[in-house]
């Protein structure tokens, strides 16, 4: 599987930090990972960002720009994605792997399988 086209238009999306909020392209985001009552945001072009949000509020955000919830700890932008194994794992485009859960496997699938069309 290759990694897919990112789309055309160039979407922003704002984080808080400790220093403030900052603006990232949506593509520079790979993945997020769920700590608990943090996020951990991974970038194709820096270190990880810890932000105290739950998953579930950015998925809410980011699902309409292409992201996937494979797993109740990872969310994965579609675009990053370079392969599926069979173990249940997706590879991404920074040679990281994230967690297929069973009961969303078929469902996971075929949101990788499908199009993505920017609202």
């Amino acid at each position: 599987m290759m990694t897919q086209s990112l789309p055309e238009k160039s979407f922003r999306f704002a984080l808080p930090t400790n220093l403030g909020k900052k603006h990232f392209a949506i593509q520079q985001i790979i993945r997020l990972e769920s700590d608990s009552n943090y996020t951990y945001v991974h970038f194709s072009d820096r270190k990880p960002l810890l932000v105290a949000r739950v998953l579930r509020e950015f998925e809410v955000l980011l699902k309409p720009m292409g992201f996937i919830r494979t797993h109740r700890s990872h969310l994965i932008n579609k675009h990053h994605i370079t392969g599926l194994d069979a173990e249940g794992f997706i590879s991404l485009s920074d040679d990281s792997k994230a967690a297929i859960s069973r009961r969303k496997r078929k469902i996971v699938i075929n949101e990788i399988n499908s199009p993505f069309i920017a609202a």
